[in-house]
């Protein structure tokens, strides 16, 4: 794992100006700091806490079967989670530093060998060196075994991310995910920059059978300011996927235009479109001839294979930071490296997410997403995830929180009829020192 953590340490990502000593007009491409680590109502420096919570679990899906040959589903799981996270952003006069970071510890008290803990965590960093020179760095890792509750696989993490999507986990095994890179935008004109950099990311599967990847983006763009609140541009990456042990690699070439807008002083509304060019190469599992088959003994073998394809690409994204809420809602056309077994595929998503912290003492939160994955290559059946789910906090007194939230989450590989419903129930105490309710979702 050495040279997953690596990659981290190098960089993180992002892919637009900061925006500290003068407004620039609304970005499109993820900043460095972005808004990592906000939350509906007050916007603090930094918040730390900490909860013990019961938890009860529904539809895991490990990577087994039982004697008859079947997948393993496991019902009914009931234990314990302790939970640790730290979230905010803190603003010097050239720079800003967004942080979130979300770790948990479970025990199931009828099940201890599904015992575990997932962690991840988000930075950003942005820097204006000068009125023509930026820096933004962002950064994001993690580990998890199941996809019920794990901070990271509901919605994607941020515009950019490679990994640590939903789709990720298609089964619940231990997945290891990084990502870190870097981007300078020079500042040309008061109204058009360019922005050039890019990402190193990782994935590694602790089961033999499913498969990792090494990869990296390169990217440029240049966009141009309209006026006050309307900004319009042109992007090109190119992604690289390795993936391990000889299972093939892929490269892809994509070409963006895209538009953003402020609505009012609140809402921010972004557009991109065009398409990505794929050049995949790999190994698939083929049927033998029946003559072939008799002389060799086996009906299947394994095939080389190579496939150069064009397919649509975009992104749409409309989000507020209001007084006392935060909406996001967004839906995106990529391609992703897969989830172990599902390699370079075509992704189609879309997630909402509603944080409110305008009752005194409460702060509610709901979410839901669609994740749709096709191979390119491979020759697999379409795999899809549903998500949903709802949490609260109530402030007790200053520093004490009851905390509660219900996920779901739907698989199904229609054409395998392979159906699966999950769901997580979680109740219990955290502590949060500040007079605010604590604003988790």
């Amino acid at each position: 794992m050495n040279k997953i953590f690596a990659v981290l340490v190098c960089g993180c990502a992002s892919t637009a100006m900061a925006q500290f000593g003068g407004y620039s007009g609304p970005g499109v491409m993820s900043n460095g700091a972005g808004t990592i680590g906000q939350r509906s109502g007050e916007q603090l420096d930094l918040r730390f806490y900490a909860d013990v919570m019961g938890i009860y679990d529904n539809g895991l899906q490990p990577f087994s079967v039982n004697p008859q040959g079947q997948l393993v589903t496991v019902n009914g799981l009931y234990g314990e989670q302790v939970d640790l996270g730290l979230y905010g952003q803190h603003q010097w006069k050239q720079a800003l530093l967004g942080l979130d970071y979300h770790g948990n510890f479970y025990h199931y008290d009828n099940a201890p060998t599904y015992d575990g803990t997932s962690q991840f965590l988000m930075l950003g960093y942005s820097y204006q060196k000068s009125r023509r020179l930026a820096f933004n760095f962002r950064g994001t890792g993690g580990t998890s075994s199941i996809g019920l509750g794990s901070p990271g696989f509901y919605g994607v993490t941020s515009p950019g991310n490679v990994v640590g999507q939903p789709t990720a986990l298609l089964f619940d095994s231990r997945i290891y995910y990084v990502q870190g890179g870097a981007n300078v935008t020079f500042i040309l004109t008061p109204r058009t920059t360019i922005t050039v950099g890019g990402d190193g990311y990782a994935t590694r599967y602790q089961v033999a059978g499913l498969i990792g990847m090494d990869g990296y983006t390169l990217r440029g763009s240049i966009q141009h300011r309209l006026s006050r609140t309307k900004t319009l541009g042109v992007t090109y990456q190119h992604l690289h996927f390795d993936f391990v042990k000889q299972y093939g690699q892929s490269d892809m070439n994509m070409l963006e235009g895209f538009f953003a807008t402020s609505i009012g002083k609140r809402w921010t509304f972004s557009l991109s479109a065009g398409g990505f060019q794929t050049e995949v190469q790999g190994v698939q599992q083929i049927t033998l001839s029946p003559v072939i088959a008799a002389l060799l003994g086996q009906n299947v073998g394994l095939q080389t294979f190579y496939t150069e394809n064009f397919y649509p690409s975009g992104e749409a994204s409309l989000s507020a930071k209001l007084k006392k809420s935060l909406v996001t809602a967004t839906y995106a056309k990529m391609v992703v490296p897969g989830n172990g077994v599902y390699l370079t595929s075509r992704q189609d998503s879309g997630s909402l997410s509603y944080s409110y912290t305008g009752i005194r003492k409460w702060n509610l939160g709901v979410s839901g997403g669609y994740y749709k994955i096709g191979t390119i290559g491979q020759g697999l059946q379409g795999y899809s995830t549903y998500t949903g789910g709802a949490g609260f906090t109530y402030n007790l007194a200053k520093a004490f929180h009851v905390v509660g939230r219900y996920d779901y989450r739907h698989q199904e590989i229609s054409a395998a009829s392979y159906r699966l419903d999950g769901s997580r129930v979680s109740l219990g105490l955290s502590f949060s020192p500040g007079n605010l309710p604590l604003s988790l979702w």
